[in-house]
C-alpha cells in the first residue's frame, strides 16, 4: 500500500511529476451474525491510514446526495456522490474521502461546476479544493465515478455491495450491507461512526420493471426514457454512513401502518415479486406495527415517525438495520423483532465505537425477549433460556473486547449477541424495578439521541440513575468471564426451610456476588423469594409453615447460571438456627430501594423513625422496599422475629 502523507503541497507537486490525469468524461449461530460476519476467519485492514483518519477529521458530514444507476442483477455501478461538510479545523485545503480502488473517478467537481484535482490511490481519493478555507467554512464536492461494487473477500462482509439470486423464490436482488467497514466498497464516504450525516438523499435510476428501497421517504418515482426510472428518497434525520442503504429488485409493494400518538406510521415493505413469498411472510410483516406500538412504549416513540419504517427483501442469510428500511433475507418473528429493535439501539442510538458494539447488538438481542413479553409472553422463557444455554456452550469468553478490525469478533453471535442480552437482562434483574428500568432505556434514548454512546456512556448513565454503582455488576458479566454453578441442597425441619448454596464458577471470575432468587413449590402453591449470593458458600433459612416439595434455582433465567438442586433429609440445618434471628438488607445507607435477606415468605415488615413513630408498612417484602419518599435519616426496619438499623439519605 502506497501511504501518502496529508500534504497539499507533496499532492500538488505529485500532479506536476507525474502529470497525473483529472478525467473530465463519464442458530446456533444468530442469523443477523451470520449475516454480518465475514464469510472467511480473517482479520480485516481497516482501510484508511492514520494520517488519512486525520486529513477526514478535519471536517464534519452535513449531506449526502447518492445519485447511481443500478440493475438487480449486476454489482456494477455508476453516478455521483455529493458531500457538503463543515471544516472543523483551523484551516483545510484539501478534502479526503475512502473509496475503494475496484472504482475509477471520472471527475471531481465544486459547487460551482469547477473540475478539481484528485489522487485517487489505495482506496482514498485526495481532492485538491480551489481555496484553503477556514474553520466553519463549507465544502460542496461531488464525485463522479464508476466501477463494480462487489469487493471479493471484502471488508466486512464478503462484499459491501452484492447482487444474487434467491434459491427459494427465484428472484433477483442487488443490495448493500455496508456494517462495518465496507461502505467504501461502493460509494465515497467518511466511515467514521460518531460523524453522522444530517440528511441523505439517495436517487436510483432503474429499469422500470424494479424498485428501490433506501432511507427515508419516496419523494418520486420519476419515468425516464429507454424504459428506465429513477427513484428518489430522502431522509432528514442524522444517518451514520453504515446505515445508508440500497436494495434493487422487481419488488412488489406491501405497505400496512402503525398507530403512534393517534398518527399512522408507514411500513413499507418490498417483497419478491413471487405470489408465494407475500403469502409466506405477510404474518410476519403484519406483527410490525404491534411491535413498534409495543418498543414505542417500552423505549420512547419510534425515532424516525416522520418518515417511515420497512422492509426490503435480499437473498443473504440475516438481516440488516438500515435505517428506517431494514434489509432482510431470513423472516421470522425474531429477526423482525430484533431489525426493528436496532432502530432504536444502533440507528437512533449508535455504538460510539465497533467497540461498544453490545450496545447495538445485546440490545437488539434482547428486544427480541421484550417483543414476545409483550405479544406472545407464553414463549418468552424459552426464548431467556436459549440464550442462556448458547452463552453456556463454552466456559469463557467476555462481552468486551479490544480488535476491531476482526469482524467476526466484532459480530460474535454468542458474545456480542446473546452474552450481550443475557446482560441487559441481568441489568434489568438487578434493578429490581420494571418502572426503573424501562425509564433508563427511556432516558438513554433521549440523552444520546440520533448521536453515539460508548460502554461507559451507558454506565454512567445507569449509575446516575438508579444512583448506584455497578461497577462490579459490569466487572463479573461484561468484562468479566464464565458463569457460576449453584449447587443447592436443602431441607424442610418443622416451620423452617433450610437452603445451602455453594457456587463454583466455569472460567476466571472468581465470585459471582448477585441477586438469586429461589421458587419454592409448596402443597398449597408456589413463592418466590430473593436473596443476596455473597460468598461461595451461602445458607438461607426461610420459616415456612407450608410443606415444601420442589426447590427450583433462577426459575425467571435472570442470570446465566448452572444449577444442581438436591433435597437432602439428613441436613437439618440446626446449627444455623440462629440466623432465624438475623435480618440483613442492602443497600444500607440506601436512597431508593431497600432490599431484605432472610425473611420469612408472607410477613410484615415495619419501619420506625428514630422517635419511634411508624412511618411505613410493608407486606410481602421479599421484591424490595421502595423508601425513596422518606426523609433522610435513621430508622428502625422490624419483622416478626428481628431488628435492623438503617441509615436513609
Amino acid at each position: 500500500m502506497v501511504l501518502f502523507i496529508i500534504n497539499t503541497n507533496y499532492l500538488r507537486t505529485l500532479f506536476l511529476l507525474f502529470g497525473l490525469m483529472v478525467y473530465t468524461a463519464t442458530q446456533a449461530q444468530h442469523v443477523c451474525a451470520v449475516g454480518k460476519q465475514k464469510r472467511a476467519n480473517t482479520i480485516l485492514a481497516k482501510t484508511s491510514t492514520v494520517s488519512q483518519t486525520s486529513l477526514m477529521n478535519q471536517y464534519d458530514v452535513k449531506f449526502h446526495q447518492l445519485d447511481l444507476n443500478l440493475e438487480r442483477n449486476s454489482t456494477l455501478l455508476s453516478g455521483s456522490v455529493r458531500t457538503v461538510a463543515q471544516v472543523v479545523a483551523t484551516s483545510m485545503d484539501t478534502f479526503g474521502v475512502e473509496l475503494h480502488q475496484n472504482h475509477t473517478i471520472d471527475s471531481v467537481k465544486s459547487a460551482s461546476g469547477t473540475l478539481l484535482n484528485t489522487v485517487h490511490t489505495a482506496n482514498f481519493a485526495y481532492v485538491i479544493l480551489p481555496n484553503t478555507l477556514s474553520k466553519f467554512g463549507l465544502i460542496d464536492v461531488t464525485i463522479y465515478y464508476h466501477g463494480d461494487g462487489h469487493v471479493t473477500a471484502g471488508a466486512a462482509i464478503g462484499s459491501g455491495f452484492s447482487t444474487g439470486t434467491s434459491t427459494r423464490w427465484g428472484s433477483q436482488a442487488t443490495w448493500s450491507l455496508s456494517q462495518p467497514y465496507s461502505a467504501y466498497e461502493w460509494f465515497p464516504c467518511k466511515q467514521a461512526l460518531q460523524d453522522k450525516i444530517d440528511s441523505v438523499f439517495v436517487n436510483v435510476t432503474t429499469s422500470s420493471e424494479n424498485k428501490v428501497g433506501s432511507n427515508g421517504v419516496l419523494k418520486n418515482v420519476i419515468a425516464l426514457p429507454n424504459n428506465k426510472v429513477r427513484y428518489e428518497w430522502q431522509s432528514v434525520y442524522p444517518t451514520d454512513y453504515y446505515l445508508i442503504s440500497v436494495a434493487v429488485s422487481n419488488y412488489v409493494a406491501y405497505n400496512t401502518y402503525a398507530k403512534l400518538d393517534g398518527d399512522s406510521m408507514l411500513i413499507q415493505n418490498y417483497v419478491y415479486n413471487n405470489p408465494q413469498t407475500l403469502i409466506t411472510f405477510k404474518p410476519f410483516f403484519d406483527q410490525t406495527a404491534d411491535m413498534i406500538t409495543a418498543f414505542s412504549g417500552m423505549f420512547g416513540k419510534y425515532p424516525f415517525w416522520k418518515e417511515k419504517y420497512g422492509h426490503a427483501m435480499a437473498p443473504f442469510s440475516g438481516g440488516m438495520e438500515h435505517q428506517t428500511m431494514t434489509s432482510i433475507g431470513v423472516i421470522d418473528f425474531s429477526i423482525v423483532a430484533h431489525e426493528l429493535g436496532h432502530q432504536w439501539f444502533g440507528d437512533h442510538v449508535t455504538c460510539q465505537t465497533w467497540a461498544d458494539i453490545w450496545l447495538n447488538e445485546g440490545f437488539a438481542t434482547y428486544c427480541e425477549y421484550l417483543a414476545l413479553e409483550a405479544l406472545n409472553p407464553s414463549n418468552a422463557p424459552l426464548e431467556m433460556n436459549q440464550v442462556h444455554a448458547t452463552v453456556m456452550q463454552q466456559p469463557g469468553g467476555s462481552i468486551a473486547f479490544t480488535d476491531t478490525t476482526n469482524v467476526n469478533r466484532i459480530f460474535d453471535s454468542r458474545l456480542t449477541y446473546n452474552k450481550g442480552g443475557a446482560f441487559v437482562h441481568t441489568l434489568r434483574f438487578e434493578m429490581n424495578n420494571d418502572s426503573l428500568f424501562f425509564a433508563l432505556l427511556k432516558k438513554y434514548q433521549q440523552q444520546f439521541a440520533f448521536a453515539t454512546a460508548s460502554t461507559n456512556d451507558f454506565k454512567l448513565l445507569l449509575e446516575q440513575f438508579t444512583k448506584r454503582d455497578f461497577t462490579q455488576v459490569f466487572n463479573q458479566w461484561f468484562y468479566g468471564q464464565g458463569y457460576p454453578t449453584f449447587n443447592v441442597k436443602w431441607n424442610q425441619f418443622n416451620d423452617t426451610l433450610f437452603i445451602q448454596s455453594t457456587q463454583t464458577v466455569s472460567s476466571s471470575t472468581p465470585l459471582f456476588i448477585t441477586p438469586l432468587e429461589f421458587k419454592i413449590t409448596t402443597t398449597s402453591g408456589d413463592s418466590v423469594i430473593r436473596v443476596q449470593h455473597t460468598q461461595l458458600t451461602n445458607t438461607y433459612v426461610v420459616p415456612l409453615k407450608k410443606s415444601a416439595t420442589k426447590l427450583a434455582v433462577d426459575p425467571n433465567n435472570w442470570i446465566l447460571n448452572g444449577a444442581t438442586v438436591t433435597k437432602d433429609p439428613s441436613w437439618t440445618g440446626l446449627f444455623q438456627s440462629q440466623l432465624l434471628t438475623t435480618l440483613s438488607a442492602y443497600p444500607n445507607p440506601v436512597a431508593n430501594t431497600l432490599y431484605l435477606e432472610n425473611i420469612p415468605l408472607e410477613t410484615t415488615v415495619t419501619i420506625y423513625n428514630q422517635v419511634g413513630q411508624l412511618v411505613l408498612e410493608v407486606i410481602n417484602a421479599q421484591r424490595g422496599i421502595d423508601v425513596s419518599n422518606l426523609p433522610a435519616g435513621l430508622y428502625v426496619v422490624k419483622n416478626q422475629s428481628s431488628t435492623l438499623k438503617i441509615i436513609k439519605q
